[in-house]
C-alpha cells in the first residue's frame, strides 16, 4: 500500500550507530548532516507564498542551526540516507518568534502533522512520524518508575533511557491497535463514535490487550462494540500513527448474522454499506450525508481495499 500515510520512511535508521558516541559527536557537527526542526510536536515546513510548489520538510545544516543549539537540546539521530546523516531537534524550550526570525527559516511554518500529512509526499510523513513519536516518548518518560524522584538519563541519542540508581533501561513503545471491517455478504459495517464530527462513519477500532493475538483482539472488539460474532480474520496492512505512538493494524472479519447491537458507551450508531453505497459517499452523493475519514487515515484505505476486492 504505497498510499499509507506516515509510512515509507526512506531513511536507514542505522540503529547500530545510536550508541557510538564518538561517531555521533563527529556526525552531528559534520557539514554533511541535515536537521529537521520541531516545536511543540509540529515539524517546520517550507511553504511557498503563492502555492507554486508543494510544502516540504525544511532540512538545515549544523552550521545554520548552531546558534540555536544549547545544552538542553539533544539532536535525535534519524539515520542515514545517501551517505548523509539525518537528525531531528525539538526546540519547544525556545522562544517561537525569535526562532522563526532566523534567516534560514524564511517562508517556513510549524504545522501540525495531521494538517500537513496530505500536502507533502508520503516518505516525508514517515520521517515526521519517526521523530514525532520519539520526541513525545522522551517528554513523557522523565523519572524512573522504580526509584521515586530519580531522573532518567538519555542514551543512544534519545532511543533509550536509563536509571542511574537501579540501572533499569527504558525504550520507546508502540501501542498496537486493531482497526477492522466486519463483513457480511456484499456489505461491510461502519460505526460512528459520539466524538466524531457530524455524519462521519469509520471502521471499528480498539487497542490490543496484554496476552491477546491480533485475531483475538479483532473478534473481541467487534463483539464489544456492535455485538457481532466474527470469524476468519484477514490481516490487510498497517499504519504508524504518531498520536502519540500507535501501530494501526488493518483487518477484515466475516460475520454470519448481520443483526448488530451497538455498545452505547463506545458506538453511537452503525450501518451496513455495500460498494454502491460507499461509492456514493466517496463522490459526495450519499442520501444520508454520510462521509468517511480522509485518505490519510488507514480506515479510508481499508474501505477502499475492501471495495476493490468486492
Amino acid at each position: 500500500m504505497n498510499s499509507i500515510t506516515f509510512s515509507h520512511n526512506p531513511i536507514d535508521r542505522a540503529s547500530q550507530l545510536r550508541s557510538n558516541k564518538e561517531w555521533q559527536q563527529e556526525s552531528i557537527t559534520s557539514e554533511k548532516s541535515l536537521f529537521m526542526i520541531f516545536f511543540e510536536d509540529r515539524p517546520l515546513i517550507k511553504v511557498s507564498k503563492d502555492h507554486s510548489t508543494k510544502p516540504e520538510i525544511l532540512w538545515v545544516s549544523y552550521q545554520q542551526l548552531a546558534p540555536l543549539l544549547t545544552n538542553d537540546v539533544s539532536p535525535l539521530f534519524l539515520g542515514i540516507k545517501d551517505d548523509l546523516p539525518y537528525y531531528a531537534v525539538d526546540f519547544s524550550i525556545l522562544d517561537l518568534d525569535q526562532m522563526l526570525s532566523h534567516p534560514s527559516f524564511a517562508n517556513c511554518k510549524f504545522i501540525d502533522a495531521r494538517s500537513i500529512a496530505l500536502s507533502i509526499d508520503v516518505a516525508s510523513t514517515g520521517i515526521i512520524a519517526q521523530a514525532k513519536s520519539n520526541f513525545e516518548w522522551n517528554k513523557k518518560n522523565i523519572y524512573c518508575s522504580i526509584c521515586p524522584g530519580v531522573k532518567l538519563e538519555t542514551k543512544d541519542t534519545g532511543y533509550k533511557k536509563c536509571c542511574p540508581q537501579c540501572g533499569t533501561e527504558y525504550f520507546p513503545r508502540v501501542d498496537p491497535v486493531v482497526i477492522m471491517l466486519p463483513c457480511f455478504e456484499d456489505k461491510c459495517l461502519l460505526g460512528r463514535q459520539k466524538a466524531f464530527p457530524p455524519g462521519m462513519f469509520s471502521a471499528l477500532a480498539g487497542f490490543v490487550e496484554p496476552g491477546e493475538t491480533i485475531e483475538e483482539a479483532v473478534i473481541r472488539e467487534i463483539h464489544e462494540e456492535v455485538g457481532l460474532e466474527s470469524r476468519d480474520v484477514n490481516y490487510k496492512f498497517t499504519q504508524p500513527w504518531p498520536f502519540p505512538s500507535s501501530l494501526m493494524i488493518g483487518c477484515t472479519a466475516l460475520v454470519d448474522n448481520p443483526k448488530f447491537k451497538v455498545d452505547d458507551e463506545e458506538i453511537e450508531e452503525a450501518i451496513w454499506l455495500n460498494k454502491e453505497d460507499l461509492t456514493k459517499i466517496l463522490v459526495g452523493k450519499s442520501e444520508k450525508r454520510i462521509w468517511i475519514p480522509p485518505p490519510m487515515a488507514i480506515a479510508h484505505q481499508l474501505i477502499i481495499n475492501w471495495m476493490e476486492a468486492n
